[in-house]
């Protein structure tokens, strides 16, 4: 059942992060001289210290060969399995109150 719930929850997270990866084109700006560093990117870099990104392999469902490569903050995925596990759990109390027959 664990392993059923891990690839629920990875599907969910793929899911989830589609429009992410789809890589819509930023709009075209100007580009900005960069300021002089200030208390904004020692914050910044505190941060990523912190939450650093973490890459992981996801295999596409019905697939044993491909595979996407998803990057995201550990905090990001933090909440994406949070999200998914109160997915999980929601669709299995649901499915325990529906009447049989």
């Amino acid at each position: 059942m664990t392993k059923l719930a891990a690839v629920l929850g990875m599907g969910a997270g793929v899911l989830a992060a589609a429009p992410v990866l789809a890589g819509d084109p930023a709009p075209q700006t100007a580009p900005v001289a960069p300021a002089a560093p200030g208390k904004a990117d020692v914050a910044k870099s505190e941060i990523d210290k912190n939450d650093p990104i973490v890459c992981e392999r996801v295999t596409e469902i019905g697939s044993r060969l491909r595979a996407k490569k998803i990057c995201m903050t550990k905090s990001e995925w933090a909440e994406q399995r949070r999200g998914d596990r109160s997915n999980i759990e929601r669709s299995q109390i649901q499915r325990g109150m529906d009447p049989v027959g």
